[in-house]
């Protein structure tokens, strides 16, 4: 999935699913953090890539909060 379609998925998303996604996401990172770490991954662009997931989560439920407040 490119970036541009992960955005507009994202963007369809209600919050109840933002933060389902998050902590999905987080619970990625965390696990390709211990494969890193153990050496059974062997490139840390998981890593990257998984950090910037959560980034756009986590500004897109932060637009819903500001959106739910205005």
């Amino acid at each position: 999935m490119s970036v541009t379609e992960e955005r507009s998925e994202l963007r369809d998303r209600s919050l109840v699913d933002l933060q389902r996604d998050l902590q999905a996401a987080r619970e990625e990172l965390f696990q390709n953090r211990v494969r890193y770490a153990t050496l059974a991954l062997d490139n840390p662009e998981p890593l990257r890539k998984g950090r910037k997931r959560i980034a756009r989560i986590m500004t897109y439920i932060r637009q819903r909060e500001l959106e739910e407040g205005a």
